[in-house]
């Protein structure tokens, strides 16, 4: 199983925010964006990031790198077929990683909009100042 062991490193390391990885880009993003806002909140969360890398790799050595039950010693080899969408995911999520923008940018109209719409807001619900 060293190929799938291998996939599913790949994949634990994108959800654990590894830089380089799919999940990187996101959880900077967003632990950016809050921290000035939610700084408290934000620093938990990143703790929360950090301890689901922990379980992570406790799965991985679990799952892997353990001993296997002689009930299981005769299970049938992976085909391709099932190796596949593995690959596939993998192989996005080291692409993505590398190049986030090609999903930024897709974010960057709405952001914008939602931007837009919340200075709009605020400058027609802001006091009025009367002159003396």
């Amino acid at each position: 199983m060293p190929i799938i062991g291998t996939l599913m490193v790949t994949g634990v390391m994108a959800s654990a925010g590894i830089p380089g990885m799919m999940g990187f880009i996101s959880e900077f993003l967003v632990f950016r964006g809050s921290f000035p806002v939610f700084p408290v909140q934000t620093l938990l969360c990143m703790i929360g990031t950090g301890l689901t890398a922990v379980y992570f790799l406790l799965l991985v050595n679990r799952t892997f790198f353990g001993r296997l039950p002689d009930q299981f010693s005769n299970l049938p080899r992976v085909d391709w077929s099932e190796r596949l969408p593995g690959f596939v995911l993998a192989v996005l999520i080291v692409f993505l990683g590398l190049q986030p923008n090609w999903m930024v940018s897709w974010s960057e109209p709405t952001i914008t909009a939602m931007l837009n719409s919340e200075a709009a807001i605020a400058t027609t619900t802001a006091p009025v100042k009367s002159k003396p």
